[in-house]
């Protein structure tokens, strides 16, 4: 397992938030999308569960915050460097750290010696205009843009399927950091894995909705009918799918770090209502979307009877 504890500073855009990785494995639960990480919120004793068992690397990163805050850690991770101004991690009151505990697959599972299961990683198919792409808006218009950035790119249609689906769980829990994706990789056909979501749920989400995320899917207008059907049954009834993700994530005890005005015992559950709000919104989103399509293509083409990896 990985642990990403929250950061003491309280929301940060830009840093991995530890209830986002919480939220966003149930809300793959609840779509039936069982490809991302067990996450669960845990709080940690720093002096008696950390240090007695941290390696002496990780036990080189501990320090006196500001001169004040004790066993105050950095952690060792690409950015858990203070010489890129970030601060430490610090306990509470109660000498604890709360974080995700997020279980991850090794890249090979063997057998003796020989690799009997391996984890391949591809470059996501909508990462250039994401990420990188001046005239990316342009591109998300093009009629050609899904022949050119997406089929070409993905061959198999089982998995051209599965890429759709993750640009809609992208949307759904508004994910701008997917820039590659892994799958099991014996015979270029295992699913899609849902992982790496500390950046979703941000506050500017609450009530923008990054559209080009869902591109793929209106651009492509494909689907697995399995996936509208449900879909369609989750949203039966106003409020429906972010009240069963409430319930979902209600069990565990990870609380959003405060923002400013707020301190971080205003939170009881994993997510922010805003957030709540916004899953419900951009489910809608995503309907209509579909409807656009089977409207203007039939229902033929765009429903495609597929099974899952």
């Amino acid at each position: 397992v990985i642990f990403k504890p929250q950061r003491n500073q309280g929301f940060e855009e830009g840093w991995d938030q530890h209830h986002a990785e919480i939220a966003s494995f149930h809300v793959s639960r609840l779509l039936d999308m069982r490809r991302a990480p067990i996450s669960v919120g845990r709080r940690i004793d720093v002096v008696n569960e950390i240090m007695p068992v941290a390696t002496p690397e990780f036990l080189d990163t501990f320090t006196t915050y500001e001169n004040k805050t004790k066993n105050c850690f950095y952690g060792t991770c690409n950015y858990c460097d203070p010489a890129k101004g970030i601060s430490p991690i610090c306990p509470f009151a109660d000498g604890t750290v709360e974080g995700v505990m997020i279980l991850i697959l090794p890249k090979k599972f063997l057998d003796g010696s020989k690799a009997i299961i391996s984890i391949a990683e591809s470059r996501f198919p909508i990462v250039a205009w994401t990420n990188e792409d001046k005239d990316r808006e342009e591109k998300m218009k093009s009629k050609d843009y899904c022949d050119a950035m997406v089929k070409s790119k993905v061959p198999i249609q089982p998995r051209l399927l599965d890429i759709i689906e993750t640009s809609i769980f992208d949307f759904l829990i508004q994910n701008t950091d997917r820039h590659s994706y892994e799958f099991i990789s014996e015979d270029n056909r295992g699913g899609i894995m849902l992982i790496d979501h500390g950046k979703s749920f941000g506050l500017a989400s609450q009530e923008n909705d990054k559209m080009e995320l869902l591109t793929p899917l209106i651009q492509c207008c494909i689907l697995r009918n399995t996936t509208y059907e449900y879909f369609q049954w989750l949203s039966r009834m106003d409020g429906a799918f972010s009240d069963a993700v409430l319930r979902l994530t209600s069990v565990d005890i990870a609380t959003p770090p405060a923002i400013e005005g707020e301190a971080k015992e205003d939170y009881t559950a994993v997510q922010r209502d805003g957030d709540l709000v916004g899953l419900d919104r951009r489910m809608s989103i995503i309907l209509d979307a579909m409807k656009a399509c089977i409207d203007e293509r039939g229902s033929e083409e765009v429903l495609v009877e597929s099974p899952l990896f």
